[in-house]
């Protein structure tokens, strides 16, 4: 998931928060001024339960960034690589760079979250029980989080992947069958499962008056049932290109074009003329940029005649490039990170060819591993 909003790094670990947080930040805040600190604290001013709820509601999401924290330094640790970490509407997620191999160290990674949880909780309930005497307020807040945190580790443990507790169930079925294949599947059945249980629990709770939390409940459901089929697929796309090589995939010899053409003649030769989205920039067989649709946006069409393709073009020192060698599930992972559609296959510094994003959803559409020698 793309984050919406950059906050700033961890130990070199991107930290941001997609455009559903604000909206769940809100609404939680406003449950806590409204709802939940009035039940317990009646005398507080209008204004002390919105500042409370606020603040509640920040430590809590700073709660699921050390969650997930929790996830990659463990991850780290064990060698591998985490790009970033997104909060969103339903809490967080932890980017891994590669998947895990073993299946101890996906327990390791997958139980570390609810651990940093249960932490969190177990130490806030004693800051709720030495506070209580000295400030209501902060008091309040510490109850808050023991119990939200409480919930999150109840929550997180639940055997329906891809929650924690589906990833520490499929590790242990993982252990005991040797197959992370067999393992993924059984997880991701029982995820849909829980899913589903989830929406009808919604359903029940919806005619039993409790309209919020039914809707809730079914949401939760919702995300769940979606996120553990699109797990599965996710799986089953990485066995089919697993092994598979770009040289394999790559268009040779692509159309190229020069710097000096104006970016008239390219849209009416390239973009128009040969139905292309980018184009490799070439001058003397040295690979210079590439130059594409979206290096074109925001240019007036006016000006189309008298600018050159290199006055636009992204240059080779900013171009994420990969060589015939290189696996095609590493070069997916580069152009989901980078949100790109075509990646410059280089040998030597000298271009071979092209790998994009439509023929590697061709190839997956087949469902087949292509031999080495086919030229796409």
């Amino acid at each position: 998931m793309e984050a919406s909003f950059k906050l700033g790094r961890i130990k070199g670990i991107e930290i941001g928060i997609h455009y559903s947080w604000l909206f769940i930040f809100a609404l939680l805040t406003y449950s806590l001024a409204v709802s939940f600190f009035p039940s317990i604290y009646g005398d507080w001013s209008t204004a002390q339960y919105w500042i409370i709820a606020a603040i509640a509601s920040l430590l809590l999401f700073a709660s699921v960034v050390a969650h997930e924290l929790g996830h990659s330094f463990t991850a780290i640790a064990k060698g591998i690589p985490v790009h970033n970490i997104t909060l969103f509407i339903f809490g967080g997620v932890a980017s891994l760079s590669q998947e895990i191999k073993e299946a101890k160290t996906e327990f390791l990674v997958a139980i570390a979250g609810p651990a940093v949880s249960l932490l969190i909780a177990v130490v806030s309930a004693g800051g709720m029980y030495l506070l209580r005497g000295v400030s209501e307020q902060l008091s309040a807040i510490f109850e808050y989080l023991a119990l939200a945190n409480g919930i999150l580790v109840v929550f997180n443990l639940i055997p329906g992947f891809p929650l924690d507790g589906g990833r520490v169930f499929r590790s242990i079925v993982w252990g005991a069958t040797h197959s992370m294949e067999r393992a993924t599947r059984i997880a991701t059945r029982l995820g849909v499962i829980i899913g589903y249980l989830f929406i009808i629990g919604g359903v029940f709770v919806i005619f039993s008056g409790d309209v919020i939390s039914g809707i809730w409940f079914g949401a939760i459901g919702w995300f769940l049932q979606n996120a553990a089929e699109q797990s599965m697929q996710q799986f089953r796309m990485q066995n089919t290109v697993q092994g598979v090589l770009v040289g394999s995939l790559m268009m040779r010899n692509p159309p190229v074009v020069d710097p000096g053409i104006s970016l008239d003649q390219l849209v009416q030769q390239y973009f128009i003329g040969q139905n292309l989205r980018g184009v490799p920039v070439v001058q003397q067989g040295v690979l210079l940029g590439i130059i594409t649709l979206t290096d074109m946006r925001g240019t007036p069409q006016s000006d189309w005649p008298s600018l050159r393709v290199a006055d636009r073009m992204t240059p080779r020192y900013r171009l994420i490039t990969v060589t015939p060698e290189t696996p095609i599930e590493v070069a997916m992972q580069s152009m989901s990170e980078h949100d790109i559609h075509q990646i410059p296959v280089v040998a030597n510094g000298v271009l071979i060819g092209l790998l994009t994003r439509s023929t590697i959803i061709r190839y997956l559409q087949l469902g087949e591993r292509a031999p080495a020698d086919v030229k796409v």
